[in-house]
């Protein structure tokens, strides 16, 4: 059946009343799409099929989402939301399904628990209706999967056929059958639910015991055909997956099969997939290299995590130490623990922005609009205004976890995942969907605060050009603010190029950006969601930055109106002049233990500066150097001036060519002109620093 008469039925069904049955609805337009959905073999599936209905339930739910759009982002928030001081929304984006029980199970592992926990509920009415629904899904699924075997017998594929008809009956024995199952459940989730799957889990453990069983030859051979699958997905901001980390005993999960992933990975510089290494003490030196190496030569789509760090902070969140251990990393940087919702990205507070309101009567520059809470525009004391932006993030925290939970209050009228839900063993003995019945264990959401460089960077500015050096009044300051600088370049210039900054290792300005983290983990972390969850905080911005810095004025730091915020948890551009070593002790200052929903460093070196041997070691001590002062995620950029700028003039000579845009890659020659210039800008900075 073609896509458009998919996509009709599927919004004839799309129940937005306010009695709406959206489990019962989606369960009719999954089994419609699973039986109907056009299939089709391409030369780069060597283990599954693709279907025409990816992005269909996406349609669904935005459609479903309208409502609450108008009535929340464009209603009762529009003033927020439109000057970019905050955000507030439903996130069925990130999640971890459970791969362990996926690959210990099967697919027909899955059903068969689904059926015996539906045959111990025959007395309670809504625990029946929900299981009798997941059953109907889980029939369509296997109608779905004899279709597929069918095609790729038409198409001459035997060996997916065979494989496709065997996970039918059983789980799956050989390394071929395991990737496979990964696919089979991908598609299940991603395209069938309408729940992005953005994770494929720690494969070098979760792939060891059927790795074991094929020649080392067959192996590499497999790993190369599922990655270069995958990665043909194009899947929306990269697939991931993790290798490494260490065990509950303290053991390395590292092992054969982790080295064959990365040398696989760095020798094919797959553009849509990215991987996550997970540091400890005990991870190997020259694994480490070896993604050194890879990054240097272009193949940069990684990202380190702390292993330790992220156990500690989920604990301290209120998780078990049981289900931290299991974490996965989900998306770009976010961890989440064994059947954990971690919604990472639901809510956002502008945090430069708060700096804005402060110094401007709680109204928005660009707008004049009242965003903020009202002062009296007098702070006699450096100290008296710290405390007025201290109030006003305090305001914005609450209000974006306020509009957070209007929509996630209404996740029965929006989405349901059977998909998803059928893997986390805790969803099946409440007997209901993660989302309508927030039926996982943890049911958690979060708040990510992002330009905290451009807020911390303003601040000492203002300290020292108002408080200390009087060279400018708060009012006079005000002016020039509204005024972009304008008439004031010379100043502007003294301010961002002398003014100590946020980045260069100065220790009275790292210690005002730890504060402000730590009092936003206490505005944020550990507050109740409406889903029986708490709020976890975050520090990573990704591409938000660019949006929300078009909704500001200009800044106290010497920043121009609607330029780009600072990035994730690092410094502004320029602000890392003291080196990579200073920058590391600037955000190392930081309490990542306070900052579970991710907090990312992003380093930028020039392609001289890791050359040879001794650039390998300097790459190395980085990374060392920062997961040994409790950094949480860091990743790299391998700039180089010259070939960014020819690859603007000549994009055709450059089709491979990546950069790591923020949680994850981008070819440059796609980019927007002005993340261009903005990556060549960087590459100049580091060029200089050289």
């Amino acid at each position: 059946m073609n896509r458009e008469e998919l996509l009709n039925f599927a919004l004839s069904r799309i129940c937005i009343a306010n009695d709406s049955d959206v489990l019962r609805a989606d369960t009719e337009i999954r089994e419609f799409l699973l039986k109907n959905c056009d299939i089709t073999i391409s030369k780069e599936n060597y283990f599954f099929v693709r279907v025409n209905c990816e992005g269909i339930m996406d349609k669904v739910v935005n459609a479903r989402l309208a409502p609450f759009h108008e009535e929340i982002r464009e209603g009762i928030g529009r003033t927020h939301y439109k000057n970019r001081a905050l955000s507030g929304l439903h996130d069925f984006s990130h999640t971890a399904p459970l791969w362990e029980d996926i690959l210990d199970l099967g697919i027909i592992g899955l059903y068969d628990r689904v059926k015996k926990h539906a045959s111990a509920v025959e007395n309670d009415e809504k625990k029946k209706r929900y299981f009798d629904l997941l059953i109907r899904f889980y029939e369509a699924v296997f109608s779905f999967i004899e279709r597929a075997a069918d095609k790729a017998e038409k198409e001459g594929r035997v060996e997916m056929a065979e494989s496709l008809h065997a996970l039918k009956t059983r789980k799956p024995e050989t390394l071929y059958e395991a990737l496979q199952t990964i696919m089979i459940y991908f598609t299940m989730q991603q395209h069938f639910d309408g729940t992005p799957v953005r994770t494929l889990g720690r494969l070098d453990s979760l792939l060891y015991r059927f790795y074991e069983k094929e020649t080392k030859e067959n192996s590499a051979a497999l790993i190369e055909k599922f990655i270069l699958e995958i990665d043909s997905w194009e899947i929306n901001s990269n697939v991931p997956f993790l290798i490494g980390g260490d065990d509950e005993n303290g053991d390395t999960y590292i092992n054969e099969l982790s080295y064959l992933l990365l040398e696989t990975y760095k020798r094919l510089v797959p553009p849509n997939t990215k991987m996550h290494i997970m540091y400890s003490e005990k991870t190997p030196e020259n694994l480490l290299a070896i993604a050194m190496d890879s990054i240097r030569m272009g193949a940069n789509s990684i990202a380190f995590l702390s292993d330790g760090m992220i156990k500690d902070s989920l604990v301290k969140l209120g998780i078990s130490k049981e289900d931290a251990l299991k974490y996965e990393v989900v998306g770009c940087y976010e961890c989440s623990a064994r059947e954990e919702i971690s919604s990472s990205c639901n809510a956002i507070v502008n945090v430069a922005k708060a700096v804005e309101l402060a110094l401007n009567n709680g109204k928005d520059i660009l707008t004049d609009q009242f965003v903020g809470l009202e002062n009296n525009g007098e702070f006699p004391t450096f100290d008296d205004f710290y405390d007025e932006i201290v109030r006003q993030l305090e305001n914005l925290s609450s209000l974006a976890m306020y509009y957070t939970d209007l929509y996630e209050r209404n996740y029965s009228k929006i989405h349901s995942s059977q998909a998803f839900s059928s893997t986390y063993p805790s969803a099946l003995e409440n007997g209901g969907d993660i989302y309508c019945d927030y039926a996982a264990k943890y049911n958690n959401s979060s708040v990510n605060a992002i330009g905290l460089a451009t807020a911390v960077d303003s601040l000492v500015a203002v300290r020292k050009l108002v408080y200390e050096d009087k060279k400018v009044t708060l009012s006079e300051l005000r002016e020039i603010l509204k005024n972009d600088w304008r008439d004031n370049e010379v100043l502007r210039l003294t301010v961002k190029n002398k003014y100590a900054k946020y980045g260069m290792g100065d220790k009275e300005t790292d210690t005002l950006a730890a504060d402000i983290v730590h009092k936003l983990y206490g505005m944020i972390a550990g507050k109740p969601n409406v889903k029986g969850g708490v709020y976890r905080l975050g520090t990573f911005s990704i591409d938000w930055r660019i949006k929300y810095g078009k909704s500001c004025g200009a800044s106290a730091d010497g920043r121009l109106a609607r330029a780009p915020i600072s990035q994730n948890t690092g410094a502004s551009v320029g602000g890392d002049r003291n080196g990579v070593t200073a920058h590391i002790h600037s955000v190392t200052e930081i309490d990542m233990l306070e900052t579970v929903n991710g907090s990312v460093l992003d380093v930028d070196l020039h392609s001289s500066a890791v050359k040879g041997d001794d650039g390998l070691c300097a790459l190395l001590g980085t990374l060392k150097t920062y997961f040994d002062r409790g950094g949480f995620a860091v990743h790299y950029n391998v700039l180089d001036t010259n070939t960014l700028r020819d690859a603007v003039d000549h994009p055709e000579k450059y089709p491979n060519l990546q950069v790591r845009l923020c949680g994850w890659n981008a070819l440059f020659t796609t980019l927007a002109t002005d993340v261009q210039k903005e990556f060549i800008a960087r590459a100049e900075h580091q060029e200089g620093a050289c």
